[in-house]
């Protein structure tokens, strides 16, 4: 939209001191009015690095950063603007050392979490399996993120013998100068809350704090937020509390509520007027949400031009479903003039791209599925960025176990050895590995052992991504691996992937701590950060649909025990609001048409192997929609 502010997006522009609350609806120019109020901020005199706008993704942080920047015509911004994750990073990074960590700490993703936890119980001789450590990550994630009582944990955990590894896993994620991303939030709290000259410091330069997608913030991160703020209180909180969708990752939307009752006195705003779809869409989508207790009655209004009905339509499967579907998309690009990349299909649950993908093929439509494998997640650069790792923290024991099955010759059993040599001896795993081998009786093992003491004995510029990662490439003659392992055709595509890597990595060059830098930005990049292909249907759930927006959404499987989800329903007495919330998010989606479908039978596959049909029906949220009786 050609942007000019309305009078509730003005109010929040003027808005300086004090705490204040902006409920902003779908499609309501919110982005637009926190980059003219950071602006607005700038231009009224306020110091740059007095202002702090957190928000859930790097490419929203990115993009607001450069609307800012253009907005007071400047190069690069002064003041800070991302995610938690990455806020927490960089205190940890600058003053962690009071709590044990190290600048270079590694952050570890979900996997690798649990690889961590089965190898600090590996090194106490317990024996528990990969399930083991997906319910002990679960529960340690939920008792930080909720910041529930030691009391709580150990209720849950039940066992000593689970007590004892849940406090040994935190005690080696210090150690071994790890950190995982639920820790990255407690740890900063803890930092914080403990060194009262740093809490001082840090809120005398963040006198100006914006919070952007509330709804998504979890007890831990509010927590942060009001560390933060406590002392000045120009404190804006920007949410919708339809919006909120993640609690499964523990987000709650009742810390706006919390807000509002620790400051009685905070400014409300509402953001009522949507910008972005047909009135049609927008009385279909009020309707739906007003059946939730949460809802904040607003005045979902809009002033754009009317479009088709919304309708729902029904179908005897999903492999009809898709047909009609395909057949559809097809029509409107040859009939209406819309191009590929402004039609979305989105679903509930991963499994229903399968027959609209069949479907696509057979009709030649271009599409991609988007969160699918994240590029970071590849075997190739998983292995590289194990090197990098190791090459700035030689304790990290889970990039160590990686490159030992890279290079091969080196058992579980003399990794084993290694870690517990490094452990008894308080040195780094280099060190251990050239000890530990010179005992050791095999030359398979020994030469092994002497190609990764080499490598890492190695002098390398930290302060140049590229030349770093390709001194290291050579060193472990990586694409030499690659060929043997997969055939030189096969492995050109893994190679193109890694000069890709390396090319990502220059504009890191030159800076403090480059590599650092440069693998911290890869550990913090979310699924929701993926860039959605030209000349492709982009095929989504509607959890990765959030934040988008396209002129054309087939919302698709709207029916009994899939929206809502049967699972989500039995979770959690708030899960059937929370279902309502999700198919709102992706109805509020679309700009200009919106089909709804729904199954009366659902194909699936019987025990012995026959397809069988289960009989299906329309969800209670049409009835809600008054789009079936």
């Amino acid at each position: 939209m050609a942007f000019k502010l309305n009078k509730y997006q003005l109010e929040v522009v003027q808005h300086i001191d004090g705490p204040c609350v902006v409920t902003s609806c779908p499609g309501s120019g919110k982005t637009a009015t926190i980059v003219k109020r950071i602006a607005s901020l700038i231009k009224d005199g306020i110091p740059q690095n007095n202002i702090l706008c957190l928000t859930f993704t790097n490419k929203a942080a990115s993009e607001m950063s450069e609307r800012i920047c253009k907005e007071i015509g400047i190069e690069k911004p002064m003041f800070f603007i991302g995610t938690f994750h990455s806020f927490c990073a960089g205190i940890l990074r600058r003053v962690g050392h009071k709590i044990g960590y190290d600048k270079n700490f590694n952050i570890m993703d979900e996997k690798e979490q649990k690889e961590f936890m089965l190898q600090v119980s590996r090194a106490m001789d317990l024996d528990i399996e990969l399930g083991d450590a997906e319910y002990l990550c679960g529960v340690l994630n939920h008792y930080r993120d909720k910041v529930e009582s030691r009391e709580w944990l150990e209720r849950e955990l039940k066992l000593d013998i689970y007590i004892e590894l849940v406090d040994k896993y935190f005690e080696e994620c210090v150690n071994q100068n790890m950190i995982d991303f639920s820790g990255l939030i407690s740890e900063t709290v803890r930092l914080i809350r403990q060194e009262e000259k740093l809490k001082d410091k840090i809120q005398e330069i963040f006198k100006y704090i914006m919070i952007d997608e509330t709804q998504d913030t979890n007890k831990s991160q509010y927590e942060l937020i009001t560390l933060l703020s406590e002392k000045y209180k120009n404190i804006m909180l920007v949410g919708d509390l339809d919006q909120s969708i993640y609690g499964w990752r523990h987000a709650r939307f009742q810390n706006i509520h919390d807000f509002i009752s620790q400051y009685p006195n905070c400014k409300n705003i509402s953001l009522s007027k949507n910008y972005r779809s047909t009135p049609q869409i927008i009385k279909v989508a009020d309707k739906l949400i007003k059946n939730n207790n949460s809802h904040i009655p607003i005045d979902f209004e809009t002033d754009n031009k009317n479009g088709p009905s919304v309708r729902a339509y029904d179908h005897i499967d999903q492999v009809e479903e898709a047909k009609w579907i395909a057949k559809k998309i097809k029509k409107i690009m040859e009939e209406g003039g819309w191009d590929a990349d402004d039609i979305a299909i989105l679903y509930r649950a991963n499994k229903m791209s399968e027959p609209i993908e069949q479907a696509f093929s057979m009709e030649g439509i271009p599409y991609e599925v988007i969160g699918g494998n994240n590029f970071y997640d590849r075997k190739e650069i998983k292995d590289i960025i194990a090197m990098l790792n190791l090459l700035i923290n030689r304790r990290n024991s889970i990039s160590f176990h990686r490159i030992c099955t890279l290079i091969g010759g080196i058992g579980n059993r003399t990794v084993g050895k290694i870690e517990n040599y490094a452990q008894e001896h308080k040195i780094n795993l280099i060190k251990a590995c050239e000890k530990v081998s010179k005992t050791i009786n095999s030359v398979k093992i020994n030469k092994a052992c002497e190609k990764i003491i080499n490598v890492f004995q190695q002098e390398y510029d930290f302060s140049n991504p590229p030349k770093c990662l390709t001194k290291l490439l050579r060193n472990f003659r990586y694409f030499d691996y690659l060929n043997k392992k997969y055939g030189q055709e096969n492995a050109l595509e893994r190679i193109d992937n890694i000069r890709q890597l390396i090319d990502t990595s220059s504009k890191f060059t030159g800076m403090d701590d480059a590599v650092i830098k440069f693998l911290q930005n890869i550990s913090l990049i979310s699924s929701n950060d993926k860039e959605v292909e030209s000349d492709k249907v982009s095929l989504m759930t509607l959890h990765a649909a959030k934040g988008l927006e396209f002129p054309i959404v087939f919302l698709i499987g709207i029916e009994k025990g899939m929206l809502p989800h049967k699972k989500s329903i039995s979770d959690s007495l708030d899960g059937l609001e929370e279902e309502r919330r999700l198919c709102y998010v992706g109805i509020t989606r679309a700009q200009k048409m919106l089909y709804l479908t729904w199954c009366r039978y659902r194909r699936r596959v019987g025990a012995a192997g026959r397809q069988i049909r289960k009989k299906s029906g329309p969800s209670v949220f049409l009835k809600e929609m008054d789009l079936v009786n």
